[in-house]
């Protein structure tokens, strides 16, 4: 009996991993996440009935098989950040999980339900902020592979998506047990039957299990049908520019820092320019660093940038945006300063302190030059966490070329905006800020009505990594309501609309150019105006269950000392 219960308990571990993992990994399979959890819950049954110690090896175990099998392509780029990242985000969910069974046991099955529900998105939304952040399994990102199914998330973002899976899952396994529950009472019906007396009919309880029955359909079906509703009326104003998408196909590993000059390069991105650029288009979009070494005190001086500006000279209507490595150098009277500016600033070898960023530059043919900085910073590869009490994690970062270590960063979101294109106001996130929707927000609510997203996905190899990453795109034209014109070096470039959907893309490891027309927008979503309210509720919701579980740790305490 013992053996079998193991086998139970092994298949369960890996049954509820690999469910959670699909919906990362196959496209049209995120309505599996409405019953995901269910294994969790199973498995959860069964180690307090057989008293398990330890029980909390078996959560984490589920929640490992899950990262490693959607998020495993990290290893491509850097193998210790791949570990860190998959054993500690598991431990994470184990800690929020099994706090919600000590609250459980001590305050009953329903509140124990809720602080579950609580503390997962007020861990999720805290996740979404702080300085060591991998948000990438946000329960509610699982539902990008269905994207008409999850319109609504212009309402509530992708929070909206976890409190629905996590409720849902919680309906449909307490309704199994129930449908156990009831299979059991009409076998013992059935048995009875032959019988003078017939068993007694529980009409109460019956009824009980008919309200839980039709409420499940309800919170699973209501926000599926209501989907469908928003994107089949979904119309988008016509108002669309004209624009190009280029995909220069350079190799990360073997030419982009190193094997081919930035002259080659920048050549090379010109000539898939030239074949898909008309006079009627108003911007163009490359990847993420595609030049290095500019200076921003004078951008001019940088020879992409004097290429770039004499390119655009033949097409006067036309800006582009393209990503680069920049440098800001502070100087005091022409001299450099005596301390250091921040944290982040290096000193140059006569003297002068300077910072470095991931940039992303926006030009035209007039010669003006705007540029945004990078501000989501990848942990270890572009931003060393705590370094006032770490100082020794920069010899563990990472160089995915360029540079490493801490770059600088800017505080506030920015936009775009060329003087012969007026009425065209871009926002520009750069590759990992496309993943944090309520930062995104921001640069709609700084005046964008389209958005381009710039990034160099080539980094995972082909992998599960860069569909994940596209599929993420989706999930912020939704929120928004904007159309994205996404460039990625060597992962997908894609032209995405305002109910998310692609309507053109590239394929992978390939050169290629996008054109197409994207609609303006400058309606303002639910969702753009107030952000994520619902981790903000589940914030200041989590303060009062603590201060439940305090009173509970105080009534325990009085027992025992009585």
């Amino acid at each position: 009996m013992a053996k079998k219960q193991n086998i139970t308990v092994i298949m369960l571990i890996l049954l509820g991993g690999i469910i959670l993992s699909l919906p990362y990994l196959v496209q049209h399979t995120g309505l599996l996440m409405l019953m995901a959890l269910v294994p969790l819950f199973q498995l959860t049954s069964i180690i307090e009935k057989r008293g398990i110690k330890r029980g909390w090896l078996l959560y984490y175990s589920m929640f490992f098989l899950w990262n490693l099998l959607s998020t495993y392509w990290i290893y491509k780029a850097t193998f210790a950040g791949a570990v860190a990242a998959i054993l500690l985000n598991s431990m994470q969910m184990t800690i929020v999980y099994s706090a919600s069974l000590w609250f459980r046991k001590r305050a009953g099955k329903a509140l124990g339900y809720s602080f579950l529900i609580v503390a997962w998105l007020a861990w999720e939304h805290f996740y979404y902020n702080a300085e060591i952040s991998w948000p990438w399994l946000t329960l509610g990102n699982g539902l990008a592979t269905t994207h008409k199914n999850i319109q609504w998330y212009e309402y509530t973002g992708v929070l909206g998506g976890s409190l629905w899976i996590l409720v849902t899952n919680i309906m449909i396994f307490e309704f199994t047990g129930i449908v156990s529950r009831v299979e059991r009472w009409v076998s013992a019906a059935g048995k009875s039957i032959s019988k003078p007396e017939r068993a007694p009919v529980k009409r109460g309880k019956t009824k009980r299990e008919l309200i839980l029955f039709i409420l499940t359909l309800i919170v699973i079906h209501t926000p599926f049908v209501y989907s469908q509703i928003m994107y089949d009326r979904y119309k988008e104003r016509k108002n669309g520019v004209e624009v190009v998408v280029l995909q220069p196909n350079i190799d990360p590993y073997a030419d982009k820092f190193g094997g081919m000059s930035q002259y080659e390069q920048d050549i090379k991105l010109l000539e898939i320019a030239s074949r898909g650029v008309t006079k009627n288009t108003k911007l163009i979009v490359a990847p993420e660093t595609f030049t290095s070494y500019v200076v921003e005190n004078m951008p001019e001086k940088n020879s992409t940038v004097l290429i770039f500006q004499d390119f655009l000279r033949s097409y006067p209507n036309s800006s582009m945006l393209f990503g680069a490595t920049t440098y800001n150098f502070y100087t005091e009277n022409g001299s450099s300063l005596e301390q250091r500016p921040n944290y982040t600033a290096r000193k140059s070898g006569d003297g002068t302190w300077y910072d470095a960023f991931n940039s992303a530059i926006y030009m035209d043919s007039t010669g003006v030059v705007d540029i945004y900085h990078k501000s989501k910073l990848v942990v270890m590869v572009e931003m060393l966490p705590y370094p006032k009490y770490l100082p020794f994690l920069s010899s563990l970062s990472v160089n995915l070329g360029g540079i490493s270590g801490s770059l600088a960063k800017q505080e506030e979101r920015e936009v775009f905006e060329s003087p012969q294109n007026s009425g065209l106001i871009t926002g520009a996130a750069i590759c990992y800020e496309s993943v944090f929707g309520d930062f995104y927000r921001d640069y709609v609510l700084k005046g964008a009505n389209m958005m381009s997203i710039i990034t160099n996905d080539g980094w995972w190899g082909d992998t599960p990594g860069y569909r994940q990453h596209l599929r993420y795109a989706q999930l912020r034209a939704i929120e928004t309501r904007r159309s994205i014109a996404r460039s990625a070096n060597t992962g997908i470039s894609a032209i995405i609309d305002q109910r998310g959907d692609i309507v053109q893309q590239s394929s992978w490891w390939s050169e290629a150019y996008l054109r197409g027309e994207l609609n303006l927008n400058d309606k303002i979503t639910i969702f753009v105006k107030y952000g994520d309210y619902i981790g903000r509720v589940a914030q200041f919701a989590i303060f009062l269950f603590l201060g439940l579980a305090l009173l509970l740790v105080m009534r325990i305490y009085g027992r025992v000392r009585q």
